[in-house]
């Protein structure tokens, strides 16, 4: 999208399974076939052969930058990118593989500056200190960090989010007594190419939101199957107040 500001909206890709470049071949998970997909249905569907696809057609040196404008290679999260970087590593990058790391944490931060318009408020653990009267002795008050996306890039992320739970991957979370939006990912993190942690992150209510939800179940295999009912148990618990 920050590449191709004018022309992202045009993206096209025919989906067969899999994308091969030499001899790296990135496969759809459960070797689903998407066929015809634009970018907002490669992330409804989280469309492997599609991101390798983009992630290839990008200059690499603004990729990285973009990467570290998120705060990756920052504490314990880490992604290697620039105009060096192999094929292999790129492909990789693209469908969040490879040597990429990142924490539950880093992740919420990232999903709720989409939220907020793309600013990424100081993250805060304690909201206040009382005394043993309920006196507040100290109080942190929200303040933005930094600015990670433009306000239209994040209406961007935000409508490929709702297209997740709609029509993708997160329609678990469909026809709730709110709106969300979210994304699934689901990590290999072995040889064995059948394990993987399940992810999920997003937020509600989509059009007003006021939480963030982040969920890594390890081992799990899919974050369709296992990471989203779990965002969705504490959703509803949230808004059954």
């Amino acid at each position: 999208i920050r590449q191709n500001p004018d022309s992202w909206q045009n993206y096209h890709y025919q989906c067969n399974g899999a994308y091969i470049n030499g001899d790296n071949k990135i496969n759809c998970y459960h070797g689903s076939v998407h066929g015809d997909v634009n970018l907002m249905t490669s992330f409804a569907k989280s469309c492997n052969a599609s991101f390798a696809n983009i992630g290839m057609s990008m200059d690499r040196e603004k990729f990285g930058e973009t990467i570290d404008g998120l705060l990756f290679n920052y504490n314990q999260t880490k992604v290697t990118l620039d105009q060096d970087s192999t094929d292999e590593d790129v492909i990789q990058t693209s469908i969040g593989q490879g040597k990429t790391q990142i924490t539950p944490v880093q992740l919420n931060l990232i999903t709720a500056a989409i939220a907020n318009g793309g600013k990424l408020m100081q993250p805060i653990v304690v909201d206040r200190v009382l005394n043993a009267d309920g006196k507040i002795l100290e109080k942190n008050e929200p303040s933005v960090y930094r600015e990670l996306m433009s306000e239209k890039e994040s209406e961007v992320m935000i409508s490929l989010m709702e297209g997740v739970v709609q029509e993708g991957t997160g329609r678990k979370l469909k026809d709730r007594s709110y709106t969300a939006a979210g994304k699934t990912g689901s990590a290999e993190f072995s040889s064995d190419k059948s394990e993987s942690h399940a992810w999920f992150t997003g937020f509600a209510p989509t059009e007003n939101p006021e939480i963030a939800v982040t969920v890594i179940v390890e081992s799990a295999g899919s974050g369709s199957d296992y990471a989203v009912p779990l965002a969705r148990q504490v959703f509803d618990a949230y808004f059954s107040d």
